[in-house]
């Protein structure tokens, strides 16, 4: 049986997020390469490691058992063993970013290290899984003494950064080296929770990856009414899309006939109950939004550990669809009031305390002609909950298109002024037919977003009003303090250039 929580019921709290990641001061600059030193990153022999007495076993030691009430939750933890920066500790007990380099916005800041790139490195951590990605080095990334990523001899940085930029999954002990630096991976797992776990049929939900999960689904709904997906009072008629989070069912109403949409989000790791109720529990804070451009959120619970939401119907579809089915790009006048329209909605969030994380075409649904903003809240609440997996690298990434630079290097602490970004590169999308980053078939788009400036407006299309294209590219400044701070500043600027 479904356990379904009312978001009309539900009390207006936040939690405060806070210890998931130990913050360390800037690190004093590392002494520059010797002549005839080691080669950049090459690791030394075991004996010599300080700090390091003895091998990490394969596997993490059992935890000890916590209180029933509080178990522990999963970490990875990154020690630096050899290097300026020896002793330092980085803890990740929730979805985060990590970067290692010379830049001043990397969380371990080498700029005197002649081996170490601008962004070396990133490593993403959605405990217990962690993957580390070079990015298009110099000298390449060390992980157990193999070389990961790096250019090769005589090759400029620009035919480096062509080649696809190699990923190691991250286990517990792995040592990585990027010149003299080395840092020891340390994972422990999440404790055991106390009573029943989630009721789960066979073969259990944890067994399956989300295709299969969807498919599932998919082959239930064609059959009618779900058994998986039981939700009282809806039937479910058809598949309306699917996403990198999940899949999105038109559904029925059966007291008054009403259509409604039913988002089922597929997670990417196993379930556990109180992740699920976590999250769960933050999304009925953004239930609490009312805005005539802003999709209602009706309802909410779980099927077996699969979460679920009924949330208003939108007959137009997505603008990503709208935009494919008028050729590619909207004409301004068909454009204008889409984009003030989401404005007048986001603006409303951002007065409320809320900000999305994850706009773009797809998540801005048209309905009679009104605009209207989806899924405020979900990628956020998703990924700290710890349901969604690595999502920058990792099997499941996809292209950033629509993700200012900011939300790669300070992943978890977004404000309002990374959704104004987000939603103008909607909005120069809608126009243009294409992104502000200068993507390429043969660049990482992540080495793109952290060392590329955007492409203006106005060179995309000449056509545009010239105050328009000023206002939008300042919505898109790449420093967060020379964009417009709210929602709200944004459609004020942007109406008067209309």
């Amino acid at each position: 049986m479904c356990r379904v929580h009312c978001a009309a019921s539900c009390d207006y709290t936040h939690a405060t997020w806070s210890g998931d990641f130990i913050a360390t001061p800037r690190l004093p600059s590392a002494p520059r390469s010797r002549p005839g030193a080691r080669p950049c990153g090459m690791p030394r022999s075991p004996v010599s490691m300080p700090g390091c007495a003895k091998p990490l076993p394969s596997t993490p030691p059992p935890a000890e058992n916590a209180p029933d009430s509080h178990p522990m939750p999963a970490t990875v933890q990154l020690r630096i063993i050899e290097g300026i920066a020896k002793g330092k500790v980085f803890t990740f007990a929730a979805h985060d970013t990590f970067f290692l380099g010379r830049h001043p916005d990397c969380q371990v800041h080498l700029p005197d290290d002649a081996c170490v790139s601008r962004h070396h490195f990133i490593l993403e951590a959605c405990p217990p899984q962690a993957c580390v990605r070079d990015l298009g080095s110099r000298n390449g990334t060390y992980v157990n003494g193999r070389k990961v990523g790096g250019r090769q001899e005589g090759e400029s940085p620009e035919e480096g950064a062509r080649r696809a930029y190699p990923e190691v999954t991250l286990k517990h002990g792995d040592r990585i080296q990027v010149g003299d630096t080395a840092l020891e991976v340390q994972v422990t797992q999440a404790e055991k929770q106390a009573g029943p776990p989630l009721a789960v049929p066979v073969p259990s939900f944890d067994e399956l990856n989300p295709q299969q999960l969807a498919d599932l689904l998919l082959k239930a709904a064609k059959k009618g009414k779900p058994p998986r997906l039981d939700i009282p009072g809806y039937e479910i008629e058809k598949e309306l899309g699917r996403g990198g989070f999940g899949v999105v069912f038109r559904a029925r109403r059966l007291s008054d006939g009403v259509p409604v949409a039913i988002k089922v989000l597929l997670p990417r790791v196993a379930v556990k109950p109180v992740e699920v109720e976590k999250f769960l529990r933050e999304m009925t804070v953004t239930a609490q939004l009312r805005h005539a451009n802003i999709v209602k959120l009706f309802d909410q619970g779980h099927c077996e550990g699969i979460p679920w939401f009924i949330m208003e119907y939108c007959e137009g579809g997505s603008l990503w669809d709208f935009i494919m089915k008028h050729g590619g790009k909207l004409p301004l006048k068909a454009a204008q009031p889409i984009m003030l329209a989401a404005l007048e909605g986001l603006a409303h969030a951002h007065q409320s305390g809320i900000v999305h994380r994850d706009l773009k075409p797809q998540n801005i649904l048209l309905d009679r002609g009104i605009a209207r903003i989806s899924d405020f809240g979900l990628a956020k609440n998703f990924q700290q909950a710890g349901l969604s997996g690595l999502s920058i690298t990792g099997n499941y990434a996809g292209t950033p298109l629509f993700m200012p630079r900011e939300q790669l290097i300070n992943f978890k602490h977004l404000k309002p002024v990374s959704d104004v970004w987000s939603i103008a590169a909607t909005f120069y999308f809608m126009l243009t037919g294409t992104v502000p980053y200068p993507f390429t078939d043969k660049r990482d788009p992540i080495e793109v977003i952290l060392n590329e400036p955007i492409v203006p407006l106005e060179k995309r299309d000449k056509s545009l009003p010239r105050n328009l294209c000023a206002c939008i590219d300042k919505a898109l400044s790449l420093k967060a303090t020379d964009r417009y701070p709210t929602a709200g500043d944004f459609m004020r600027s942007l109406r008067s250039s209309l």
